[in-house]
């Protein structure tokens, strides 16, 4: 029997999402995990209040097959859940009817509920990487089946977001934008990922490669229309599936090494068995985030220090786009965005560079779309102490040497 980690990779033909979800389902075996009577916890990505043609959440047709295929185990109960990117109560709530995922449930009996409206449990994190324990749904406990069902999309801060950053979603409203804060830098922010994957660690995986996003995703990429589904049990594995078929490189998604580090699973193709259709069938080169992080294997201070130098982003508002709906200042970890002065068409609100850390959230939470950002790398180094006191040696070693060159004319 094969000890590599089972990936099914299937195409959606005709439109007949169902038909591909079973399929996959079927490679891996995956009626094998299944008992009757089980409680089942299904976790899409709900990022925010976005309709399915987005691509920003997953699509509710992918979701309807996994619940079609799970009822005919007969399941005790069937649960879905996730927590939103945003802190402002209700917006769980509101981000499930506009993805279509409420609707779907109600007609499918299917309790749809977030995280944050259930018992809470605080979980101890086995052999931390980065944070020691998390506060979450005791759903993550009573569940006999955790099913991540997360969506294919490019990630700004992140590169790629499909099923261990899925998993984020488990940490309740605002406590993500403290992650982010405690966890700045990627590194950091990657091994977090890793840890908190590996407190639910979901038996089965289900991706929603059916409308994915390229570019400025996660929220306000270009909508791909990939039409494929993967399964499989090993996340790391089907991570760096994905990077295959979106033609990433799966070194440059740190998630991926951090999870492989806390052994939830392999980057290596070698250990990896492709069911159904191969990665070339379905390949489709993504276009990547302009700005990706960088990381390397410095020391804690120095990875701060060139972090908070180097990387700091300019963060821009669309005056045209921009309704001042205060997501943005109410959901930023580090109150680096506050609000105009007056509330009113065509104010922006103001960013502070010196507290912003970087993480995304502004852009990524954005229900309208206007907030963008860039880094100038050049013009942080020159502007910088760093860069004030490199620009003062060269100019001190320029004029000695016109002086040496002179005494010797």
């Amino acid at each position: 029997m094969s000890d590599k980690s089972k990936i099914a990779i299937q195409k959606i033909q005709s439109e007949n999402v169902q038909k591909a979800v079973y399929k996959a389902l079927e490679l891996i075996n995956a009626g094998e995990i299944m008992k009757k009577d089980q409680v089942i916890l299904l976790k899409p990505n709900i990022l925010g209040a976005k309709p399915p043609e987005r691509a920003a959440t997953t699509h509710p047709e992918v979701v309807k097959a996994v619940i079609h295929w799970v009822k005919k185990y007969n399941p005790k109960k069937v649960y879905l859940c996730d927590s939103s990117g945003t802190s402002k109560p209700g917006a769980t709530e509101l981000a499930m009817k506009e993805s279509g995922l409420k609707a779907l449930c109600d007609e499918e009996s299917v309790e749809c509920i977030p995280f944050e409206k259930t018992e809470r449990k605080i979980y101890t994190v086995d052999d931390p990487l980065e944070i020691n324990e998390i506060t979450s749904s005791i759903l993550l406990e009573k569940a006999d089946i955790i099913i991540n069902l997360p969506k294919i999309k490019t990630h700004g801060q992140c590169l790629l977001t499909c099923c261990i950053k899925n998993m984020f979603g488990t940490i309740l409203l605002g406590n993500k934008a403290r992650t982010h804060a405690k966890s700045a830098l990627i590194d950091r922010f990657s091994a977090a990922l890793a840890d908190i994957y590996s407190v639910s660690k979901p038996h089965l995986t289900v991706i929603d490669g059916y409308l994915c996003q390229e570019g400025k995703g996660p929220s306000a990429g270009d909508v791909v229309k990939l039409d494929v589904i993967i399964a499989g049990y090993d996340p790391v594995a089907l991570d760096t599936v994905v990077c295959q078929i979106t033609g990433m490189n799966p070194n440059d998604v740190i998630h991926l090494k951090k999870a492989e580090d806390k052994r939830l699973g392999t980057m290596n193709m070698d250990n990896i068995e492709i069911l159904g259709n191969s990665v070339q069938d379905v390949y489709r080169k993504f276009k990547i985030p302009k700005i990706r992080p960088v990381s390397a294997p410095l020391p804690r201070w120095l990875a701060n220090y060139l972090g908070n130098l180097i990387f700091r982003a300019t963060v821009k508002f669309n005056p045209d786009k921009c309704r001042l709906c205060a997501t943005c200042w109410e959901n930023c970890p580090v109150d680096a965005i506050i609000p105009p002065k007056e509330i009113k068409k065509g104010n922006i609100p103001k960013w502070n560079k010196k507290k912003c850390i970087t993480c995304y959230c502004c852009v990524e939470l954005c229900p309208y779309e206007a907030v963008d950002f860039k880094i100038n790398y050049a013009k942080n180094v020159i502007f910088s102490w760093t860069g004030i006191i490199t620009i003062a040696i060269i100019t001190i070693l320029s004029f000695l040497l016109f002086l040496w060159v002179a005494s010797i004319s």
